[in-house]
């Protein structure tokens, strides 16, 4: 993996993943949110911001539907997700409260809708991070739009990575001086904790 460029490692971890058996991912899905939910950043958190997951990502559909169950039932938490500017490698987030308020936008991924309430200001907030893969320091190789790269450059919060374990990597991925490692990597197989301080 060592002296790759960000573009292979992409091609190579995107291999991967459109490799996997669609019954592996759906058990490993499963695995990730029941360990995410379960967890005690989760259950300490109100604000949660988490995207909505693409084809070869690792699925958040029954992570929000989760989210969006302890709201109902009166747990003090809101669901935060991410709309993208149009020609710009910025996004902000949206609180949505239910399914029906994700509409399909960039990328041709669900976003919340126009309608919906922009929030700029968290209370114990927790970033759900997408990623191609993570190393083993918590540092990521994103899809390669900058969206979180610049948005995790201010944030105050708990990050947490979701990815499949088969993506997981020991050689130190490429990064630049600016970017920023989560806090918290889950697995299918595992809950690494990678900053102590801030879990």
């Amino acid at each position: 993996m060592q002296g790759l460029t960000k573009q292979e490692l992409r091609k190579h971890f995107k291999a991967i993943r459109l490799a996997r058996d669609p019954h592996e991912k759906r058990a490993a899905d499963s695995a990730v949110c029941t360990a995410f939910t379960e967890s005690d950043v989760y259950k300490n958190s109100r604000d949660i911001l988490i995207y909505v997951s693409g084809d070869i990502e690792i699925g958040t559909i029954g992570i929000i539907e989760k989210v969006l169950s302890d709201i109902n039932n009166c747990a003090d938490k809101r669901l935060l997700c991410p709309r993208c500017v149009s020609g710009t490698n910025e996004m902000h987030f949206y609180r949505i409260n239910s399914l029906d308020d994700l509409e399909s936008g960039h990328f041709g991924i669900l976003e919340p809708s126009s309608e919906c309430e922009r929030i700029d200001e968290y209370v114990k907030a927790l970033c759900v991070v997408p990623a191609l893969s993570f190393d083993s320091k918590g540092y990521r190789l994103g899809f390669g739009k900058g969206f979180y790269d610049r948005f995790l450059t201010d944030f105050k919060g708990i990050t947490v990575g979701l990815c499949c374990e088969s993506c997981l990597t020991e050689d130190k991925l490429p990064c630049d001086e600016h970017d920023v490692s989560v806090d918290m990597i889950i697995t299918e197989k595992s809950l690494i904790k990678i900053s102590a301080d801030n879990i």
